[in-house]
This record gives C-alpha cells, sequence and structure tokens, in this order.
C-alpha cells in the first residue's frame, strides 16, 4: 500500500437525502447517465428494507453500494435483494 493511501481518512456511513449532489456526480462518472432526485429518493429512502452506503473522502463521497428489497410474486411472500453499487 502506498503512503499516500495510508494517510487517506475515509469515512463510511449510510447516504442521506441531503447527499444526493454527491451520489449524482458519482453515478455520472461511472455510468456517464444522470439520474434524478425523484429515482434517487424513491430508489434508497423508500421504506425499510432499501438503503444505501458510502465511502467518502473529505466531503466527497468516492464510492457507494444500495440494497432494494423487493417481494417475489409468490405465496410465501418473500424477499428478494438488489444490489447496486458504483
Amino acid at each position: 500500500m502506498s503512503q499516500s493511501s495510508k494517510n487517506l481518512k475515509l469515512i463510511y456511513r449510510k447516504l442521506k437525502i441531503s447527499d444526493f449532489k454527491e451520489f449524482q456526480k458519482l453515478f455520472y462518472l461511472c455510468f456517464k447517465r444522470k439520474i434524478s432526485f425523484k429515482f434517487y429518493k424513491w430508489r434508497y429512502f423508500n421504506g425499510d428494507l432499501s438503503f444505501c452506503y458510502g465511502v467518502f473522502i473529505s466531503n466527497k463521497l468516492v464510492a457507494n453500494v444500495g440494497m432494494v428489497s423487493k417481494e417475489l410474486s409468490n405465496n410465501q411472500r418473500e424477499k428478494v435483494y438488489s444490489r447496486h453499487s458504483s
């Protein structure tokens, strides 16, 4: 590991709705597509079983992973999770 990467202060935390601008920048860098605030809010803040965690250097979001729950259309009402990351 290089000396410069040892000195990085990484901050890991659950994203807030107010992190949208940083999320939007990272999403565009990774996928070259714009994401709307409406979609971000719906995808990661729409219920208890959907969430997104991020890694920050200072105030800049450099990585994220999100989990979105879906209920299967079967008699057992099973849930599955879809992982999204950038």
